[in-house]
């Protein structure tokens, strides 16, 4: 059986080094922004600020201040597959396949995944070591199905891809959450980041330990006039952009772990503040008839080089290029996987739920170097997902990013982007308030850029990219992190150039900037302190 969560060694170094060399913080209670009632879009005066850290470790052991309406860095610990809990699993060998002599392979994989797919106990169909030529996507669409290369380097298993940029593996099934209960409002006036309680009237009559919940944030006028983005300013050239609209914003699954009266309890936090003044939350519970489980796609590489060769590259086909996505699945898995000269080559959509890429490479991303909009190396729009041990290697890209309103939390952690090119190479939250992402060990050369951010009128109106995100002792190029109105965004133990916030903007929550802190990765450490460890 493989463990998912092997250590690093800087990890394994810091950890013996024991509580003896713990960091030393001291005490006293941050103070929040803004008031009730009054508008939060006006930044603080630099004296308002505290001083005091966020995180303490000290004995062994981490403890987290809070402001003074409660909102604290979220525990991050539960993500990925089975949260973290239990390692990956090793499917055992259903159907194997050589590599035909010439030919398109996708039909006859699809056909042995369909195969292996229709049996009770799944398992794993194998790939002997060669080259299988993909023109159409393999859809590893059924629960306990594994695709399993040979090896993930030149002598493994190879899939290239052939044709028009397309996705080479789409792990998932379909449909979406569909509402199955009557909505409860939720009844607090306000639930911080980084609570697991919350209380709906009646909720013991409605709700009961193990029930498949949505806590749902909806978007209204109101908050979009509290954080400015009903006022985005024009581009560069003048166009206007486009102001954010209400929606039905946030959905965060979770699960009860247990009810008391009108009080529920979560099995993951929240890393997003439910406001009452803002927003009307509510609670109900769901279905996703159509999601998967326990699938996934490990020890094979890919290749897009010949998608370079298409009419359509240049004008935007690097976009289409993948290798791997991941959607309408919980609890499933990319392992050992490497990605050569994709430009969007792996993703998680937003039916994703509790899965885990583990030791993956997107390499040599050959994206035009003369054009302004930029692919995603990772791209992360599901929720409680984690990417691990990864390599980014390319230029004129975007390393990871999440997209438009994702629940989290997500963690990205112990992973390095390399720029071998000219143009950017940047990392964070990409647009329209993202939740609770973890950005964890993360490491870029000189010319990489960790921002968390107001887009402002980048794309369409990105505005506020991510909220209540963490940058974890990442070693960057430059980071730049603001607060965003109503919200916090962290920096503890980063490295780099720290770049100022924009003009009437609020600077970031920053700890030990420039050295970093112990633990070496928080994800790590919560985790281990969750286990009793």
């Amino acid at each position: 059986m493989t463990e998912p969560h092997r250590s690093h060694p800087r990890r394994r170094r810091y950890a013996v080094l024991g509580a003896a060399a713990a960091l030393a913080v001291t005490g006293g209670l941050t103070t929040t922004y803004w008031q009730a009632g009054a508008s939060p879009r006006t930044p603080p005066a630099a004296s308002a600020r505290a001083s005091a850290d966020w995180v303490a470790f000290s004995g062994g052991r981490l403890s987290y201040r809070t402001d003074a309406q409660g909102n604290r860095i979220p525990d991050f610990s539960r993500v990925g597959y089975h949260e973290s809990d239990q390692p990956i699993p090793d499917r055992p060998v259903a159907v194997t396949l050589a590599p035909a002599a010439s030919g398109d392979d996708t039909a006859r994989i699809q056909a042995a995944v369909e195969r292996v797919g229709g049996t009770p106990s799944g398992g794993a169909v194998l790939l002997r070591p060669g080259t299988y030529r993909i023109g159409g996507t393999i859809k590893v669409d059924r629960s306990g199905v594994v695709l399993r290369g040979s090896g993930s380097g030149a002598q493994g298993t190879v899939l290239t891809g052939t044709g028009k940029p397309h996705t080479l593996v789409a792990v998932g099934g379909s449909g979406q959450i569909t509402r199955s209960g009557d909505t409860q409002p939720v009844t607090d006036t306000y639930v911080p980041v980084g609570a697991s309680t919350l209380h709906v009237a009646g909720a013991a009559t409605h709700f009961s330990a193990g029930d498949r919940i949505v806590v749902q944030r909806p978007i209204e006028q109101n908050w979009i006039h509290a954080i400015g983005m009903d006022h985005i300013p024009p581009r560069p050239d003048g166009t206007p952009s486009t102001p954010w609209k209400p929606s039905s914003g946030h959905e965060f699954e979770r699960t009860v772990a247990g009810v008391r009266g009108d009080t529920i309890t979560l099995d993951v936090p929240l890393p997003q503040a439910l406001e009452k003044q803002y927003t009307h939350a509510s609670v109900w519970t769901y279905t996703f008839a159509g999601r998967i489980s326990e699938a996934g796609v490990e020890n094979l590489s890919g290749n897009g080089k010949a998608f370079e060769s298409d009419p359509s590259w240049h004008g935007g086909g690097y976009f289409n290029s993948a290798l791997v996505s991941v959607d309408a699945a919980e609890n499933s898995w990319v392992r050992d996987v490497t990605a050569n000269r994709f430009g969007s080559a792996f993703s998680f959509g937003t039916g994703a739920l509790h899965d885990t890429m583990l030791d993956t490479r997107s390499l040599d991303a050959s994206v035009p170097q003369d054009v302004h909009a930029q692919p995603v190396a990772y791209t992360v729009s599901g929720q409680q997902t984690l990417i691990e041990n990864c390599t980014v290697t390319g230029s004129n890209q975007h390393a990871w990013a999440t997209q438009a309103r994702i629940p989290g939390p997500n963690v990205i952690t112990n992973c390095t982007a390399s720029n071998t090119g000219k143009r950017l190479l940047d990392a964070g939250p990409h647009q329209r308030w993202a939740t609770g992402t973890l950005y964890d060990e993360i490491t870029m050369d000189t010319s990489g850029t960790l921002a968390l951010h107001d887009r402002q009128w980048m794309g369409s109106g990105q505005g506020w990219a991510g909220a209540n995100d963490v940058a974890w002792n990442c070693s960057v190029g430059r980071y730049q992190v603001e607060d965003p109105p109503t919200a916090h965004n962290w920096a503890i133990g980063c490295t780099g150039t720290q770049a100022p916030p924009a003009s009437g903007h609020r600077p970031g929550e920053f700890q030990s900037s420039g050295s970093h802190v112990l633990p070496a990765s928080l994800y790590q450490e919560q985790l281990r302190e969750r286990h009793g460890q």
